[in-house]
């Protein structure tokens, strides 16, 4: 069920390989989406989240509310405002050949640390929103 997107993190595999620590910013692409399970589309520019989330969760629509792409450094804290009025903190803590590990908090839903490959998409549920839920990904790049 789509609620379970708000309590689960999924983490799937993208096209990239870990690679070694890095001394430059890292670059995150985010993705702020709406599932809902009324009639709609499928946003042609989340095909890859929709692969991933259709065979765990049921919607009918998938529309992507923002992308954006964060650079931030080491222990350095990213802030990028969400439709509902949240906020998604994006702290970076570590690289190593197992990815990056970030530090994400989504004000009211999610605190968690992540160790996220290079490359790799990683799927959020943070809330209710608008008669669905949205969902943030992150792929990291570095």
């Amino acid at each position: 069920m789509i609620a379970a997107v708000i309590a689960g993190l999924l983490v799937w595999g993208g096209s990239g390989i870990a690679g070694a620590a890095s001394d430059g910013p890292i670059e995150i692409d985010v993705m702020v989406s709406h599932i809902s399970q009324e009639p709609g589309e499928i946003d042609p520019r989340a095909k890859r989240l929709d692969e991933k989330l259709r065979s765990d969760f049921r919607y009918e629509s998938l529309k992507v509310l923002s992308q954006r792409k964060v650079r931030v450094a080491l222990n350095e804290l990213a802030h990028v405002s969400l439709p509902d009025g949240n906020e998604l903190k994006l702290r970076p803590l570590n690289i190593s050949d197992r990815g990056v590990l970030v530090a994400v908090t989504i004000e009211g839903s999610v605190q968690s640390d992540l160790q996220i490959p290079n490359g790799h998409l990683v799927a959020i549920g943070a809330g209710r929103y608008q008669n669905g839920k949205l969902v943030i990904s992150l792929e990291p790049r570095f």
